[in-house]
């Protein structure tokens, strides 16, 4: 998962870096752009929403003659801040009903998601 690392120096500058919550810190990490120390340092998550994930249902059906079939269609994921798939839609839509969809998502808590989730069905 990702994190944020929030540095200040004594000269009022401020600066962040990401990283993967298993990186150690950099001693670079830690030096302002104006290359003064760091002399506070505050870590930030991510908030516990879902992530959304667009994706083709496009599939080649006849590899010799690159026949496809559901161009245009997509299944709507939530994954969570982790990137691990919670859910994935059954059915696929085309672009603006995925939108559309997601848009429900917006905001809301895992919780809040997962019922509004259940109640849709998709």
């Amino acid at each position: 998962m990702r994190v944020f690392r929030n540095y200040h120096c004594d000269n009022g500058h401020q600066w962040a870096v990401e990283r993967q919550e298993s990186e150690h810190e950099q001693p670079a990490d830690s030096i302002c752009p104006e290359g003064h120390p760091a002399i506070t340092c505050r870590v930030e998550f991510p908030v516990e929403e879902f992530q959304i994930l667009i994706s083709p249902a496009a599939r080649i059906v006849d590899q010799a003659r690159g026949q496809r079939i559901l161009d245009g269609r997509y299944y709507l994921s939530l994954l969570d801040r982790s990137g691990a798939e919670v859910r994935a839609s059954r059915q696929h839509y085309d672009w603006d009903a995925v939108v559309k969809l997601a848009s429900f998502f917006k905001a809301k808590s895992v919780e809040q998601a997962l019922i509004w989730r259940a109640r849709r069905n998709p």
